[in-house]
């Protein structure tokens, strides 16, 4: 019985002196330290996305669509609350030469962000004042989706969708 007990001792002061190692490969220990990491990162995304969504808003309230078409990617697309969209940097232009003088009051408020990588997504509420023709009040929601180029956040795509769709 004594061979018995020496054993046991034996494993027991082996496994109370594995543990502090054992400790820390415990799946899920590092998780934290990742946690962080990932936070600091859409931290400073967003500061970066942010940004970016200042200059469109100035760039509309200037009714300015040069700068507003800069910050597209090259095949970025848009698409108002009317349904219909378009795709590439000529037609961007176009589209944005007309529709951005008309965009008055435009206002937004953040629903959700997240990004990875290269890509980065912005959920809002949206609303402003379409002028000419009859006029009307634009209220819903907005995607945008961003694209990093290089060091610059740009609009991969931007796509509205009114109240109630």
């Amino acid at each position: 019985m004594r061979v018995g007990v020496r054993v046991g001792c034996l494993v027991g002061l082996v496994l109370v002196g594995a543990a502090g190692p054992a400790r820390g490969q415990i799946p899920g220990d590092e998780l934290p330290v990742m946690s962080r990491s990932r936070n600091e990162f859409l931290a400073n995304t967003y500061a970066d996305v942010k940004k970016v969504l200042a200059d469109w808003q100035t760039f509309l309230a200037k009714g300015d669509p040069k700068q507003l078409g800069r910050l597209f990617t090259e095949d970025g697309l848009y698409s108002p609350t009317d349904g219909w969209y378009v795709q590439g940097t000529d037609a961007l232009a176009d589209t944005l030469l007309v529709r951005a003088g008309r965009i008055k009051n435009y206002h937004v408020t953040l629903l959700d962000f997240t990004a990875s990588g290269g890509l980065a997504y912005y959920l809002g509420r949206m609303r402003y004042r379409l002028e000419g023709g009859a006029g009307a009040d634009v209220t819903g929601t907005f995607v945008m989706v961003l694209y990093l180029d290089g060091r610059r956040w740009k609009i991969r795509s931007y796509v509205e969708r009114p109240v109630g769709s």
